[in-house]
């Protein structure tokens, strides 16, 4: 005979567990972590990062936001309103200079002071891409084209048009059609065939560019970096694209291109401790990561993790490297003019 007051019990204890399993979620802190477009590095980088630490540091949260240009986001960081982000070394020059984007932003080198690097990684090629078909075979082609070379006011906009249209083929912004999108409807963009090129920085293989590839035909545009001012100390890279990267709908040989070397940071005003955790969780739990895309494990490593420190790191993760016994070159610093 079932006990007349057993279900009530059950029913008392199913509605304690909840209440007890929602106090803890409640005691989780909510932190804000951005990123750039689904699809490409940063986005992956930090949705790994993100589903890690919320499996592993306990009464940390992260919430995830991709939409924005980087440069955006190094602001709102530095202004206490993000707390972690994909950063890059050439964001940091930018701001400490004021130039590009922060050229009327008069707090734009204090509020880089605002921000602390935990890992460096690369970003992977720069993704010139044209569909097969579109006549177009080289950078000087893109004269009058629909070009995407990055969101507005982004650092990606600033190294194509400054590092390598102006100077690789002579063009400048009123030369072409500066399509005005963010990443994500820059992509659609181009899937529906309304631009010309697009023009992405990611890992390879792309999620977004296989995604070009299962519906048309396309070819990269070869870019000559032995002809480029690579500035090694905002990160700047040699890369390539081997031929046949992206399967049959790869038409064209490998090219030559840049690509970056970027980083995952947080700002200042995350606690020391946090950020220590974090960091601790990531070495300590870094097949996790791999397992997210197969280019991770080459990407996010130990040996290069601390690359290129820009300006600083923060300081809870200068600790956790401390204690490991990590060797912490000093930070690259960017005055005006370097």
């Amino acid at each position: 005979m079932t006990h007349p007051f057993k279900p009530l019990r059950r029913t008392l204890l199913a509605g304690l567990a909840a209440t007890l399993l929602s106090a803890g979620a409640a005691a989780a802190e909510l932190y804000k972590v951005t990123s750039i477009a689904p699809g490409l590095s940063p986005f992956i980088v930090n949705t790994a990062i993100a589903k890690l630490v919320n499996a592993r540091v306990p009464g940390v949260e992260f919430q995830l936001k991709a939409t924005g240009a980087a440069t955006r986001h190094m602001v709102d960081a530095g202004k206490g309103k993000v707390d972690f982000l994909f950063g890059s070394p050439t964001i940091n020059w930018l701001m400490v200079n004021r130039f590009g984007p922060f050229k009327e932003m008069a707090e734009a080198p204090e509020l880089e002071k605002n921000v602390g690097m935990i890992f460096a990684y690369q970003i992977g090629p720069y993704h010139y891409i044209t569909r097969a078909d579109s006549g177009i075979e080289s950078l000087a082609d893109l004269r009058g084209k629909r070009v995407f070379v990055g969101p507005p006011g982004g650092a990606a906009r600033n190294v194509v048009l400054n590092t390598v249209l102006k100077p690789l083929a002579g063009l400048t912004a009123e030369d072409f059609e500066i399509q005005n999108f963010g990443f994500d409807a820059a992509v659609q963009a181009f899937q529906d065939d309304k631009i010309d090129v697009i023009v992405l920085p990611t890992n390879i293989p792309s999620p977004v560019v296989q995604q070009f590839a299962l519906t048309k035909e396309i070819r990269f545009l070869d870019v000559d970096v032995s002809q480029m001012k690579l500035n090694r100390a905002t990160g700047a890279t040699q890369n390539e694209i081997p031929a046949g990267t992206y399967g049959a709908n790869h038409q064209g040989p490998g090219v030559r291109t840049h690509g970056a070397i970027v980083n995952f940071s947080a700002g200042m005003h995350v606690d020391e401790e946090v950020v220590y955790q974090v960091t601790k969780a990531i070495w300590e739990n870094l097949g996790e990561i791999h397992a997210t895309a197969p280019w991770l494990e080459s990407t996010i490593r130990p040996e290069t993790a601390l690359e290129i420190i820009p300006s600083r790191l923060h300081p809870g993760a200068e600790r956790y490297y401390r204690e490991q016994g990590w060797d912490i070159p000093a930070p690259q610093l960017y005055g005006p003019g370097n």
